[in-house]
Parts: C-alpha cells; sequence; structure tokens
C-alpha cells in the first residue's frame, strides 16, 4: 500500500516535467528502412502455432503491415495517425522521453522498455485495429508444429484472412462499457451535490470569468454501492486537431508569459458526496480526455488509440459530463467490476450549481463531444475509450512531406537498441509460452 501512495506521489510531482516537452509542428514519418521481407520476418514473431492473428478477409501484407505500425507505435515513434511525435527515442518512449527528467518519465520509460509490456500494447493496438488474437487447440498445434517451414508459411498466409479459425479467440468490438443491471450509472442521486471551484475557493462566492477563459464543468457521482464512498481522478489535456497529437507546453513558457491550458489532472474531492461537481477555468480550445481510473491508484493508462475531443470557446461554461467510478461492483453476471463509467446528466449539474452559482448553473451548456482523438502513445497501458451515442471525428487532412521539418531526435537515442529485439532467449521463451 505503501508504494501505491509513493508511486502517486512521483506522478504529481513529476507533471511540470511532463509538461515540459518543446512544441513542434505536425512531422510527416519518414519512409521506413525497413524492406517488406525485413517486416514480414519481425511480425513472424506473433504467427505461431500455438496462436496467431485472424482478420476475415485479410491478406499476410495487410497483417505484416498492421504489426509494423503497431510495433512502432507501442515503441513510441509513430501516433496511431502515422505521425512522428515531437519527440523519438526508440529506446523508451515518445514523445516525452527527450523533455522529461522526472520521476514520472522513468517510471513509464521503465515500463514501456520491457519486451513483455511493449508485447501487450501491441497487441492492444492489433485487437483495436480488428485483429482477432486466436489460441489454437493443442492438437491442432501439433500438427502445425511438424510441418516443413515453406508449409507453415503457406499455412499462415491463409489462416491470417480466414473466415473460420478454430479455438479460443480474443478479440475488442467496442470500447464503451457495456449496459449491466449491475451498474446503475443513471441511478438518481441527492441534489444539490458539493461544489468545487479550485483549492481554497469558496463555492459561495460568485464565478467570473476573466477575458479569455472558459470554463468546463464536470462530476463525480455516486449513485449505487458499486460506486459509493469512491474516489478517482481524471486526466485531460490541450489537442492539436491538425496534428492529431497533444499540444505540449513549451520549455519557456514562463518566460513568455504563457498561461495556456496545455494539461490537468483533476483527483475527486469528497468521496462521500453522491454528486461532486468540478468547475475548471481553462484557455479556449480542443482538449481530449487523456485517461482516468477510479480510485486513488495513479493514472497510467492512455486513451492514444481513440478517445472523446471537445471544444471549450471564450465565454462558455462547458458541460463535459458525470464520471462514475465503480471499484469491484457487482455484476449481473456475478462477477466484480473496477471501472469508470460515463454518464450525461447535465440537469443534475445544473441544479447543484444553481444552489449557489445561478449564473453559471444558467450558462451551463453540454459539450459536443467527438470520438476518435488519437495522439502519441505515452503511458504504461495504451488503450481506447469511445462514448456511446458521440460523433465522430472526420479523418485527418493530408500533410505534404515538404512542410515538414526535420525530426528533433537525439543521435545517442537512434543509436539504442531496442530491448525488444535483443531480450534474452529465454525471455523470449517466456514470451513465446504466454499467449499475447
Amino acid at each position: 500500500m505503501r508504494n501505491r501512495y509513493c508511486v502517486a506521489a512521483l506522478l504529481a510531482a513529476a507533471l511540470p516535467f511532463q509538461q515540459a516537452a518543446a512544441e513542434s509542428p505536425v512531422q510527416v514519418a519518414p519512409p521506413s528502412d525497413d524492406t517488406p521481407e525485413d517486416i514480414a520476418a519481425d511480425a513472424q514473431r506473433d504467427l505461431r502455432d500455438s496462436r496467431f492473428y485472424n482478420r476475415p478477409g485479410a491478406t499476410r501484407a495487410q497483417y505484416d503491415a498492421d504489426w509494423q505500425t503497431c510495433r512502432l507505435i507501442a515503441r513510441g515513434s509513430r501516433t496511431p495517425s502515422g505521425m512522428v511525435p515531437v519527440y523519438y527515442n526508440p529506446a523508451v518512449i515518445s514523445p516525452l522521453a527527450a523533455g522529461v527528467g522526472g520521476a514520472l518519465g522513468g517510471l513509464i520509460a521503465g515500463a514501456i522498455a520491457e519486451g513483455q509490456q511493449r508485447r501487450a500494447n501491441r497487441r492492444n493496438c492489433l485487437l483495436i485495429r480488428g485483429w482477432r488474437l486466436v489460441e489454437v487447440p493443442s492438437n491442432e498445434a501439433a500438427r502445425v508444429r511438424a510441418m516443413t517451414d515453406a508449409q507453415r508459411s503457406d499455412y499462415f498466409n491463409t489462416i491470417v484472412g480466414a473466415e473460420r479459425v478454430e479455438g479460443a479467440i480474443t478479440e475488442r468490438t467496442s470500447f464503451t462499457l457495456a449496459p449491466d443491471p449491475g451498474l446503475n450509472l443513471d441511478g438518481p442521486v441527492p441534489l444539490p451535490g458539493a461544489i468545487f471551484l479550485g483549492r481554497r475557493v469558496d463555492p459561495a462566492v460568485p464565478f467570473e470569468l476573466a477575458p479569455g477563459e472558459g470554463a468546463l464543468v464536470f462530476a463525480f457521482r455516486r449513485p449505487d454501492r458499486g460506486s459509493a464512498g469512491r474516489t478517482a481522478e481524471i486526466h485531460l489535456a490541450r489537442y492539436d486537431l491538425t496534428a492529431r497529437d497533444l499540444v505540449y507546453q513549451p520549455r519557456d513558457w514562463r518566460r513568455r508569459g504563457d498561461t495556456t491550458t496545455y494539461r490537468f489532472a483533476v483527483i475527486s474531492r469528497d468521496r462521500r458526496a453522491q454528486h461532486e461537481v468540478h468547475v475548471l477555468r481553462i484557455t479556449p480550445g480542443d482538449y481530449v480526455i487523456t485517461g482516468h481510473v477510479p480510485g486513488l491508484v495513479p493514472v497510467t493508462n492512455s486513451f492514444c488509440f481513440g478517445a472523446p475531443t471537445f471544444h471549450v470557446a471564450a465565454g462558455e461554461v462547458v458541460y463535459l459530463g458525470d464520471f462514475v467510478p465503480f471499484m469491484n461492483a457487482p455484476m449481473s453476471t456475478g462477477e466484480r467490476l473496477t471501472v469508470m463509467g460515463y454518464t450525461s446528466q447535465i440537469e443534475d449539474a445544473r441544479r447543484t450549481l444553481a444552489a449557489q452559482q445561478p449564473a453559471l448553473a444558467e450558462a451551463l451548456r453540454p459539450a459536443t463531444l467527438r470520438n476518435g482523438a488519437t495522439y502519441a502513445c505515452s503511458a504504461i497501458t495504451m488503450d481506447r475509450w469511445d462514448l456511446a451515442g458521440a460523433e465522430w471525428l472526420p479523418e485527418p487532412a493530408p500533410v505534404e512531406d515538404a512542410e515538414a521539418p526535420a525530426m528533433l531526435v537525439a543521435s545517442e537515442a537512434l543509436a539504442a537498441p531496442d530491448p525488444e529485439a535483443e531480450a534474452a532467449p529465454e525471455a523470449e521463451a517466456d514470451a513465446q509460452a504466454e499467449p499475447q
């Protein structure tokens, strides 16, 4: 338990360092030096007699291309939209590795550099892209193992796109929390609830926006026994719709007098309140929900493969939604679930605000949420989170290579070995035995 709180403290202390990565325009990925044969040989790692990836109708070339893309994303050298991150260090992570000197950088870098965690994130990427992981029955695995190299190659060239496969299938077809009678997301809560306007800010003092400010409103909601008394934390960051990446705070922001909101973390303040409304002052712009977690643990996940984004204009008071922290919540299936739920209950937020901040309540309007905001992956767990019913971001406009600046890299980083490729033979053997 003590270690959990130490890690949380390190993450909080390192947040200013995390924000210090330099700004950079869109950077188009240069052509890969890897030949199709090199990529196919690497992608073969996840085509084994005991397990393989399958997507009905796909070709081996499509599998190889997606495997290579997911490998680069998990290493931090590409964003899910195909751009080069602000900083690229293939030995650790991107875009923060070259700009982070604090505990957060070391914590994430150490985890992502581990081959096992990279494989897990590569698997997440492939599943998100529609591939299914198939674990083969022992008799079929023995048959494939007995094949010649040529027979095995022909087998995998066919099986990756087969309509029907034999074995246990792992797939991901939804990235929203599935409805369940045991999860009472929309259950009533006593109103008005608690209001938080910032540290040591009296919620009864009228809230006024300064010129060039907007306000973001959201709530932590605890409507049932699975969420009662639970704390939670959410992370949000400024977003660039053109670059399809986060907007990073410049190193010289103090000298510039830069007061832009780049990223922020909000921890619930009163876990006993069934309805806890937070009001945040932010600068106008686009933002994305980058991660969240129920409970008093660090946020080490990132929705870099797809997250909800929204816009706040100057003078606006925008309602984001209600977040429900379920911990060990009983489900109708008999299982227990620890997850962050989401629901939109703007009238409850309005009623809570009206008790002490009537002007805010009157100005409150719902955010226009759009799924599918991708950005550079820099977290221990790389994932995706969709909101049911939200619209989708359009595909990003293509960027010409001539407009891309030189990559911001360190020569030592480019020469650094790939820990995954140079894993010890016994570690590779363990990886082969463990389902991916």
